[in-house]
């Protein structure tokens, strides 16, 4: 597929969003890259494979400090905390913003910090002075960006890289993920969405200046139930006011203004001021922790609903006296949307499952009791809640492993494979849909590759295959308006190009997510036992609710494939048999490993011949 490409002057973003500022040189190109990966990673309802992940090398050395002294108090084996040691390994030696002088450094004190794993003192003081040889991180990451912008405007790789470490190190330092989406909604999208030339190295002084402030007091506005009224005393001690009246704020906007009048008369406006916060989404943040202690408190003698406040909210910078409308952030188990739909026969086929002859009745009641727990998990509000549900329901498939002391590899062992066998069909479904969804133009070179298979199948064949080189340049003249749209499905070419790099890419993730099992499972356990989790605890309830709806979904489509009836355990080991052979049988057969790919093969080495889990040459994503 080609790579250099001068893109075009518009660039249509995939959430129907258009981009219509010139783009006149690769700097421009790289900008608008920029802003798009910032809001593709920060929206709410973006696939889960595209979102800024929940740590970066900085928040990991924070993370292993925290464990290995809640490990040693807990008296838990140094064993324990070796997933995270390789973890953050890996995350140096990719991080884009460290330069190589600093890379060998932490990598000495991650060599100490491995010799010292029974002392959790010493690990500390290890991960403490990592931090100190990477310097000023954010700085970093900033310089970095603006020079890839400026410099060398090529290198998306890592400049996406940057993005997610970007958020996530924003987010640690007191600006939260909601500040930096609408920073970059109003600073960059909106900009964009105008015709006319804009200066690059301006419009980035001006994205990055809302992260260098000074903390201010905000006053938050809320509205809630009349039921507040009743504890006066209660809402003193928590500094929570409740009026009739709306505030006498200047300056206020015509859409601050309609929230402001759609009061119903059985509800009052909640008021609360937070001191020196660095945004106003950390502001509301706070406040609506507080919100949340309070109904928590009332709950615990009421035991009924009738406390409610509104998601949306106004805040006021005290020095300033300027006002923001904001909501609050979404529900992390409504987060994650897929690409596809639910059809009633996928609907039919599980109730075969769960209501039918499909499983054995053990497994049929496994399967129910898990859906009871997912249903819990979507109903409440509370993240640890969700959590808890969401790992319940997953140790509620599986059998008990033989020994407690290996809980979470016997867990992690049962999931691993669904996860590593779908992964394929998962981003390339995820682009295809894109690309359907966006540019009808594209549709028509998919269409017009030859063969009878569907168009999903057509679609994987011409990015894979190099045979379809005249399509392909079709293709991406089509795809120039998107830049990042474009990479990725660069990237998903490169990834999968031949068996040695698909093996690669497999292996790749299946440890990212057996390293990201173990963050989870010490972050269940966390909450079981001292009711604390780090703040990346939605992110994570995002995670394993994709991991679990996976697996669920794979056990429902090996049970459809024969009349006989089977038990999950059976089909667990299906799966893990079936990874064991993928990843072994890539590169063992007598063809070169490293040769492109064909149409003959293209099916079998990206997605695996006569396996249960492979999509038929017909399948059609149903886009939603």
């Amino acid at each position: 597929m080609k790579l250099k490409i001068t893109f075009a002057k518009a660039t249509q973003f995939m959430r129907k969003n258009l981009i219509k500022a010139e783009s006149n040189t690769p700097h421009h190109d790289a900008l608008i890259f920029f802003a798009l990966s910032l809001d593709e990673q920060l929206y709410d309802l973006t696939d889960d494979s595209f979102k800024a992940p929940a740590l970066n090398t900085f928040s990991r050395t924070l993370e292993l400090q925290n464990i290995a002294q809640a490990n040693h108090t807990a008296g838990i084996s140094k064993d324990a905390l070796r997933p995270f040691i390789e973890e953050l390994s890996a995350s140096v030696g990719k991080d884009a913003a460290l330069s190589s002088r600093q890379k060998k450094l932490a990598t000495f004190y991650i060599g100490s910090i491995t010799e010292n794993l029974a002392e959790a003192d010493r690990i500390a003081r290890g991960a403490s002075g990592l931090r100190i040889a990477i310097g000023n991180y954010f700085e970093s990451i900033i310089v970095k960006i603006k020079k890839i912008i400026l410099e060398s405007p090529k290198e998306k790789k890592n400049l996406a890289s940057l993005v997610a470490s970007f958020i996530v190190q924003a987010e640690t330092l007191g600006f939260p993920r909601r500040h930096t989406y609408y920073v970059t909604q109003n600073t960059l999208i909106t900009k964009l969405k105008k015709r006319g030339f804009f200066e690059v190295e301006q419009l980035l002084e001006k994205f990055f200046l809302h992260f260098l402030g000074e903390p201010s007091d905000y006053d938050c506005l809320f509205i809630g139930s009349e039921s507040f009224s009743k504890y006066p005393q209660l809402l003193a001690r928590f500094n929570i006011t409740i009026t009739k009246e709306p505030p006498g704020w200047e300056g206020v906007s015509a859409d601050q203004r309609k929230f402001l009048d759609s009061i119903r008369q059985d509800e009052y406006y909640l008021q609360l001021t937070t001191k020196k916060q660095l945004s106003p989404a950390q502001a509301q943040k706070i406040s609506c922790s507080i919100i949340n202690e309070f109904v928590g408190l009332v709950k615990f003698y009421a035991h009924q609903e009738g406390l409610q406040s509104s998601k949306l909210s106004l805040v006021r910078d005290k020095n300033s006296g300027k006002i923001f409308r904001l909501h609050e952030a979404l529900d992390p188990m409504h987060c994650w949307v897929s690409h596809t739909s639910a059809t009633e026969d996928e609907m039919l086929e599980m109730g075969a499952i769960t209501h039918g002859t499909a499983l054995k009745s053990n497994s049929a009641n496994k399967i129910r009791r898990t859906l009871r727990l997912h249903q819990s998990a979507l109903k409440s509000n509370s993240a640890e809640n969700q959590l808890i549900d969401l790992w319940a329901g997953f140790e509620a498939l599986v059998s008990r492993p033989g020994r407690e002391s290996q809980r979470l590899e016997y867990f992690s062992e049962c999931l691993l494979p669904a996860l590593t066998l779908t992964y394929p069909q998962k981003i390339l479904t995820s682009a295809y849909c894109d690309v359907t969804r966006n540019f009808p133009m594209c549709k028509d070179v998919i269409s017009g590759i030859p063969g009878d298979a569907s168009n999903f199948c057509k679609f994987t064949r011409l990015v894979l295959c190099p045979d379809h080189k005249k399509a392909q340049d079709e293709f991406a003249s089509h795809l120039v308006k998107h830049p990042l749209l474009m990479n990725r499905i660069w990237h998903i070419s490169e990834i999968f190009k031949n068996r040695t790099e698909t093996q690669k890419t497999l292996k790749h993730h299946r440890q990212k997510v057996k390293w990201h099992l173990s963050r989870i499972y010490h972050t269940r356990n966390s909450i079981m036992h001292s009711a604390s989790a780090l703040p990346y605890l939605p992110t994570l309830v995002e995670n394993l609710h994709f991991y679990l709806d996976t697996l669920i979904k794979c056990i429902q489509k090996v049970s459809a494939q024969t009349p006989e009836q089977k038990n999950i355990d059976g089909i667990l080991q299906y799966l893990a048999t079936w990874e064991k052979y993928r990843l072994h049988a890539l590169t063992s057969d007598t063809v070169r490993s490293d040769a492109p790919l064909t149409d003959a093969d293209v099916w079998d080495v990206v997605f695996g011949a006569h396996l249960a889990l492979t999509p038929a040459f017909t399948y059609e994503p149903l886009i939603s």
